[in-house]
Parts: structure tokens; C-alpha cells; sequence
């Protein structure tokens, strides 16, 4: 066997790490944050706190969930292997130590002792049993093909000691271990092909901090304390979510009382918070991308000179300023600033109409019958862009776009549409152009985004080109960032300019929150990042 290199051991003292794999990023933080400073008062446990969601999740299960709001719930109820902590390192929960190859091939994980909410323990059979579900076919996970797609198979050395064997070397094998776990005892009796209708659709099984009481559909979920729970629990008994799709019915709700948190708060609504002493506004730099994906089985959009002309129609300052309110940034490409790999040198397209009609004039698009709007052998350059309700910077940023794009001779429908049918019909391929927003990985990997093998991921556009596809894998297999870099800075200016879909703002993250929730303190990985900290003093509980 080769040797293996100690990575990670948990002690009572804390977590010791031997390796440090990912390096510090500085995130942005700011705004008035009253109800988080530091206390002499006495942290007693219990009360609950209330939480607007601006959506209801899809599914509760993890293998197959593909809502945002659904991870952000799991993340609260199951912990993994491993989980990236603020400092962007990748930190030890359910596992005790990780030993990784000399050859990187095989990582062995020694299980600390973590139990179910029914108080059985975390097994290796369990972690077993989760990867072979991510993987099975009939499952059909949307993280199949991440990084778990590089594990060969997962072995039980014992009860409590488990090793992954990879297929090739990555840099990021470690991360692979923080795939959410299922209790095999639970899933034994269950039917892959009929994962739809799980009963862990609506329950998870939690081993976290939390776990999932009710789910009132439309209404709200109730997360309470998992009393079971092995590592550090939370203050609070409970944590209400409310599901809330209008936004300004949720900032009312914020203001009046109705709820506790509001997690995306536009910047002209939080404004209006800004002069009450009774909330806290914090500011985080985003991972989010504010795009355009372009379906690339649409003839329109199936040549590069073509997008690229698109892209330089696109006013992503009026964007910025105008509806972000200048809290957010340009978008140059798929690595927001956040992102290790990010290359400052890569700059956004200007807006600039001219090049972008003789762009569109060298790739013989031209308006031969003078009605305003281009052509190209009896065909117009019309298409229809859609966006999701609910969300006022894209409502009013694809009016936006269409002006931009009517003042080079292409004419845009616009079809706001909610939630729940614009990403199925966006995943479903049935769109020409979608204004949406995606969550990018802190540790790179575009494959799901970018790579010809994301279509049944966020590759909703079916973008497919070799050279970026050549240097995503061989980022992946470099070890050390400083060597990866130049790679990354290679992918991000063909992404420039093969513009596979109009990369266009970074919006800030935004929280408001009632001072009667104490030490909040949201980070770029999540709004939640610190709940474990939150607290209600006895007299401002109200439920």
C-alpha cells in the first residue's frame, strides 16, 4: 500500500491541520452590523428565529434537490465528511482524521463518533451507501457529475474507517468528501427508480445541527434543534422559515415583525433600514453571476463573433449602478472576485454599440427590408429571453437589455415567468436566452457550468467547445494553485471571448436582520454560515 500522508486529525483542542490545501481569500464585508458586536451578556439557549425565503425547495432529499433554497436548508441538517470553513480550508466535521496517497489516489477517512437524529452512529457503511446512491444511474443526482464522478468506489476498512479510491488525480480530492451522508438503515428498503417519491423528499434524516420538523407547503418549514446532534449545537431551539415569494411583501413582513431575517435585500429597500436603530444591515461580496445563458442549439446563438456582439450591446454599468445601487461589480466571466483562481487581468466588454453592429455586419446580419430589425437569408434576429419573477434587478435589467439589443437591430420578447417554470423550462431546453443567476464554486470547478459534460447539471445553454473542456480537466489535475493559475487565466480569457453566455454583474450579498437576533455575522458561503452563534436574549423571544 502506498504511503498516505496525514492531512487532517481532530483533537479536543480543535482541528489540527498538517496541510493547509486552499489559500485565505479576503472577503468584503460592511454596513451596519449593531446587533453583532461583542456582549457581556449571558448566551442562554433557546428562543426562534424567522426567516423569509423567497422560494419553497424543491425536495429535501440530497441526492437529487437542485434548489438553491432546498441547499440551503440541508447544509443546516446534514454535516459532511469535510466542510469549507470562512477561511476557505477545507476543515474536518464527521471525520476524525484523512490520510491522502502518496500517489492521491486514495484518501482514507477515520470516522469521529457523529449519530443520526435517532441516535445511531455515523458508519462507514452509511458513507458507502451515500456515494453508491450519488452514483447510481437511476438516481440520476445532479452531483453525479462533479467530483464525485471521479470516484471509482468507496471502501469499509471498518465500522468506522472508510477510503475512497479516485480513477485520476485531482486537486481537489479532500472536497469531494463534503458530499451530503444518508443513513443506509434508511434508504435500505428504498427504490432507487422510484427516488421521486421518497418519504426523505420532505424529511431528510438529519445528523447536523438541525432537523426538519414540518414542512407546510406554500408556508413555511420548521427546522428544530436536533437533540442528538455531536458537535457544537446551536443556540437557538428553532428556526422558522418562512416562504415568501413576493419581495416587498417580505421586507414588510421584515419591518413589521412578521420575520427576523431577510437574506436579499436590494439596495434601495435597504436603505429604508438604514436610520433605525431596531436593525442591522450586512454587506458580503457575492459568489452569485448575474448572466445570460444563450441556448447554443438555437441557430442565433451558435457563432462565437455573434455572441460577442451581444456582449458588447449589453450596458452592464447601468446594471451596477443604476439597479445594484453600486453594490455589486462587472462581470468578466465565470470566477467572481471571490474565487482564488479570479483573474483581474481578464476585463468585462465595454459597452459599445458600434463594434457590436459591425460584429453583427461581419457575420451577415443586416436589416435588407428596413424594418428595423436584422436578417439573415429570410430569417429575423429575434428571440424571446425569459427571467424569473420576484427578483427586481432581473425584472428590470432584461427591460434593460432589450433596449440595448433593439438599438443594434435585434428584437427581444421579454417573458417573466415564476420560479418554478422558468427553470424547467430552462433545464428542459425550451428557452432561446434566460437572464439568471448562478452560485459559483469557491473551489474551482466550471465543469457543471461550462464543461460538455454539464448539460444534465447548470450547463443549460449545452455550451460545448474542446480547448475549454482541455484546460478545465487539466486545472483540476494540478495540485498546487500557484502551477494552476496560469491554466485558470488561460480558461477565463477563452471564455472572454467565446462568451458562451453574457457574464454581467456580481451582486453584493445584502442581509437585513432585527436586532433581537444577536451575533449574525453572514459570510460569502452562506447567510447561516454562523447560526450556530445566533441567540435571542430571554426578553426579546417572542414565540
Amino acid at each position: 500500500m502506498s504511503k498516505e500522508h496525514l492531512l487532517y486529525r481532530y483533537s479536543r483542542s480543535g482541528f489540527l491541520l498538517a496541510v493547509l490545501l486552499v489559500p485565505a481569500l479576503v472577503g468584503c464585508s460592511g454596513g451596519k452590523k449593531t446587533s453583532s458586536e461583542p456582549t457581556d451578556q449571558a448566551k442562554v439557549p433557546g428562543g426562534t428565529a424567522v426567516v423569509a425565503f423567497a422560494a419553497e425547495p424543491d425536495v429535501l432529499n440530497p441526492l437529487i434537490f437542485k434548489s438553491a433554497y432546498s441547499g440551503q436548508i440541508l447544509v443546516l441538517s446534514i454535516d459532511s465528511l469535510m466542510e469549507m470553513g470562512e477561511d476557505f480550508r477545507y476543515f474536518p466535521q464527521v471525520a476524525k482524521s484523512v490520510s491522502l496517497s502518496q500517489d492521491s489516489l486514495m484518501v482514507t477517512v477515520a470516522l469521529r463518533e457523529w449519530r443520526w437524529e435517532d441516535g445511531s452512529l455515523v458508519t462507514a457503511d452509511d458513507v458507502v451507501r451515500s456515494v453508491e446512491l450519488f452514483m447510481d444511474p437511476r438516481i440520476a443526482s445532479p452531483r453525479a457529475g462533479g467530483r464525485l464522478a471521479n470516484v471509482a468506489r468507496v471502501e469499509a476498512l471498518a465500522s468506522d474507517t472508510v477510503r475512497y479510491h479516485f480513477r485520476e488525480r485531482r486537486a481537489d480530492q479532500i472536497a469531494t468528501l463534503g458530499h451530503y451522508l444518508l443513513p443506509a438503515a434508511a434508504v435500505a428498503h428504498l427504490d432507487p427508480a422510484e427516488v421521486m417519491s421518497w418519504p426523505m423528499n420532505e424529511a431528510p434524516v438529519s445528523n447536523g445541527m438541525f432537523r426538519v420538523s414540518s414542512w407546510e407547503h406554500d408556508r413555511h418549514l420548521l427546522l428544530e434543534r436536533n437533540m442528538s446532534y455531536s458537535g457544537s449545537p446551536p443556540h437557538l431551539d428553532r428556526l422558522l422559515l418562512r416562504i415568501i415569494p413576493d419581495e416587498m411583501t417580505r421586507f414588510v413582513e421584515l419591518e413589521t415583525g412578521g420575520v427576523d431575517v431577510m437574506t436579499d435585500v436590494p439596495p434601495h429597500l435597504a436603505v429604508r433600514l438604514e436610520a433605525r436603530d431596531d436593525f442591522s444591515i450586512a454587506r458580503t461580496s457575492g459568489r452569485l453571476i448575474g448572466m445570460v445563458y444563450w441556448n447554443h442549439d438555437k441557430v442565433l446563438f451558435g457563432e462565437r463573433k455573434v455572441r460577442k456582439a451581444l456582449s458588447f450591446a449589453m450596458d452592464r454599468r447601468a446594471i451596477v449602478d443604476g439597479l445594484l445601487g453600486g453594490y455589486g461589480q462587472i462581470a468578466a466571466g465565470p470566477f467572481p472576485p471571490v474565487v482564488w483562481a479570479h483573474d483581474p487581468t481578464v476585463e468585462p466588454d465595454p459597452f459599445d454599440p458600434g463594434k457590436a453592429r459591425a460584429l453583427l455586419d461581419d457575420s451577415g446580419w443586416s436589416d435588407t427590408d428596413n424594418d428595423g430589425i436584422r436578417d439573415r437569408e429570410g430569417v429575423p434576429f429575434a428571440f424571446t429571453m425569459i427571467t424569473r419573477k420576484g427578483d427586481p434587478v432581473r425584472e428590470n435589467a432584461i427591460i434593460i437589455l432589450r433596449e440595448n439589443l433593439q438599438a443594434v437591430g435585434i428584437e427581444m420578447t421579454i417573458r417573466i415567468l415564476e420560479f418554478t417554470t422558468a427553470i424547467d423550462r430552462v433545464r428542459a431546453g425550451e428557452f432561446d436566452a434566460y437572464l439568471g443567476v448562478f452560485s459559483a464554486q469557491l473551489s474551482v470547478d466550471p465543469a457543471a457550468l461550462l464543461g460538455s459534460d454539464g448539460f444534465d447539471r447548470y450547463n443549460y445553454g449545452r455550451y460545448a467547445n474542446a480547448s475549454a473542456d482541455s484546460l478545465m480537466d487539466l486545472g483540476m489535475r494540478i495540485t498546487n494553485r500557484n502551477d494552476a493559475q496560469p491554466v485558470w487565466s488561460s480558461f477565463q480569457r477563452l471564455m472572454a471571448e467565446e462568451q458562451p453566455m453574457a457574464f454581467l454583474y456580481h451582486p453584493d450579498m445584502l442581509i437585513a436582520y432585527n436586532n433581537r437576533i444577536r451575533d449574525i455575522q453572514p459570510h460569502v458561503l452562506s447567510p447561516f454560515q454562523n447560526i450556530r452563534d445566533w441567540w435571542i436574549a430571554p426578553e426579546d423571544r417572542k414565540y
